[in-house]
């Protein structure tokens, strides 16, 4: 079979992915070093910032400053941690990091009688803290309502979605209205028994499912692409890592 005179322009579309793919690796390699500052950083990318379709600065951080950042969050979040273990409430709320800032679990026997959606004493107390920390830098703040799956059917609730749902919107209510911030930073959500932690067989497990979770995310965090989001988006690169 002859070869053909027409020259059909594929090979640019692989050679645009292998450099793509190189620079890449040489910026992971670049952000991983020791001693790297935000400034040094923004020097380097900067050299990319007129290469169509590589980089966009604007979207892009450095993995540094946002581990610093979710350091300092944390940091911020220290003061409702010294509460719970100063009131002995450690055991029934707890506080996590997540991507996109911090996640407070709080158990039912803190929050919640049963079958009810009235909050406890101790559960406002906890809010009222939990809201204190909030501030302009919060970009939402989502309450989730679970349960275990012992079915409930009463006048005021059908079904484990119904019970959750109201549970998350007076935990939401509760933390919107002494914060200060807009209603439209928050968010009620209810997962009834479908997202489960543990298993339901046991007493002890459904106590552990039975739980209202608030998710704290930061604008900061939420509205900026680390490298992790870049390498997801970049064809081929998830192969090329499992190489490596």
């Amino acid at each position: 079979m002859g070869r053909s005179k027409r020259d059909s322009g594929n090979w640019l579309t692989t050679y645009s992915d292998l450099v793509t793919l190189l620079m890449v690796f040489f910026i992971l390699l670049y952000v991983l070093t020791p001693g790297i500052d935000q400034s040094t950083f923004d020097n380097f990318i900067s050299y990319f910032q007129n290469s169509v379709g590589v980089i966009d600065q604007s979207s892009l951080m450095s993995q540094q400053s946002k581990e610093e950042y979710r350091v300092e969050v944390m940091e911020r979040w220290e003061v409702v941690e010294n509460f719970l273990e100063k009131h002995g409430l450690s055991e029934q709320a707890e506080i996590t990091p997540i991507p996109e800032g911090v996640k407070i679990t709080l158990s039912d026997s803190l929050t919640f009688d049963s079958g009810s959606d009235k909050l406890l004493p101790n559960a406002e107390l906890v809010l009222e803290e939990v809201a204190g920390v909030l501030d302009e830098e919060v970009g939402e703040t989502e309450s989730q309502g679970h349960t275990d799956n012992v079915p409930i059917s009463n006048v005021r609730f059908r079904s484990n979605w119904h019970l959750g749902a109201a549970r998350a919107v007076t935990t939401i209510q509760f933390v919107q209205k002494r914060s200060g911030l807009e209603p439209t930073k928050f968010i009620a959500t209810s997962y009834g028994e479908y997202r489960p932690v543990t298993t339901n067989e046991t007493a002890a497990g459904r106590r552990q499912n039975r739980r209202v979770e608030i998710y704290v995310r930061y604008d900061f965090l939420m509205n900026t692409v680390d490298l992790d989001s870049l390498i997801q988006e970049l064809p081929g690169l998830s192969q090329f890592e499992e190489t490596i």
